[in-house]
């Protein structure tokens, strides 16, 4: 195994990128083969799973694409990076005052958005245990998630996925489950938290959490989380859904409010960054 390391970092040194030496997993496919290259802070675990261009562009995982609204969440988060290397930040949650607003769309997009950075690797947690969304997307196999290890049904390690999209890393919630406030609130959520921050530092952790006005799930979550995002839908989202939003999220860290589905295409145009209050808008009309 020291062969193979000393032999990669020979490669990497011809190649002027000794600074960022990169591991491969069992099963992924070599550099030569794909421009994504896997980085060595990534679980050994991790199943490494091959997301289809098909499904990726069905489920409107924009990132990956060179458009408008791609640019919009590159924007997006480099003002987020600011925000969390000024005050060295590692969780952020996403959320919307309702179900149906895209919020697991958004943070899959800004989770691999985050992973594209040079510095930083991105986990994704789906930590809406009630609706866990983030299999449907990717149009994964059901498995165990959070959920499974919260309840001691299944080890951490055996639970991560890499679906190959840059450096992110999924962690998915697993089965539904109906008393996962009580789940959100105990010490094994605290224990989990705990250990995904203190695994790798330079890592962003994204948490897919539940809407907020459907139960009291994300207040739970709110005090692992260093800042928050609230997800509206144009011309969907009342305005006192989200007024009520960020009245009971005042002490989770509220950054801002993202713009969803706009019926105007994102502008690369300069925007400000109020906190909080702030609109972006990300996608489209649904198609």
């Amino acid at each position: 195994m020291e062969k193979i390391a000393a032999a990669l970092q020979r490669a990497l040194k011809l190649e002027g990128q000794e600074d960022s030496l990169f591991g491969v997993l069992d099963g992924a496919p070599p550099a030569s083969a794909s421009p994504v290259r896997i980085p060595r802070s990534i679980e050994p675990p991790s199943r490494a799973v091959e997301i289809s261009g098909e499904v990726l562009e069905r489920h409107r995982v924009a990132i990956v694409a060179n458009d408008a609204a791609a640019d919009a969440f590159r924007m997006l988060r480099t003002q987020l990076l600011m925000e969390f290397r000024k005050n060295r930040w590692q969780t952020l949650a996403v959320t919307s005052p309702n179900k149906g607003a895209g919020k697991s769309t958004v943070a899959l997009n800004l989770a691999i958005s985050f992973g594209m950075e040079v510095d930083h690797t991105a986990l994704l947690v789906d930590a809406d245990l009630r609706d866990p969304d983030l299999r449907k997307i990717l149009e994964l196999e059901p498995g165990p998630g959070v959920a499974d290890y919260l309840v001691g049904d299944a080890g951490l390690e055996d639970l991560f996925i890499h679906p190959q999209l840059g450096s992110l890393t999924l962690l998915p919630g697993g089965a539904p489950v109906a008393n996962s406030s009580e789940l959100l609130r105990s010490p094994m959520m605290a224990n989990l938290v705990r250990e995904l921050r203190a695994r790798h530092p330079e890592r962003v952790i994204v948490f897919d959490v539940p809407p907020v006005l459907s139960g009291a799930d994300t207040l739970a979550l709110s005090a692992y989380m260093d800042a928050t995002i609230l997800l509206v839908e144009e011309c969907k989202t009342a305005r006192e859904d989200v007024e009520r939003a960020c009245e009971l999220l005042r002490n989770s860290n509220l950054l801002g409010v993202v713009l969803n589905k706009s019926r105007e295409l994102p502008k690369p145009d300069p925007i400000t960054w109020p906190k909080p209050g702030f609109f972006r808008r990300i996608f489209g009309p649904e198609r």
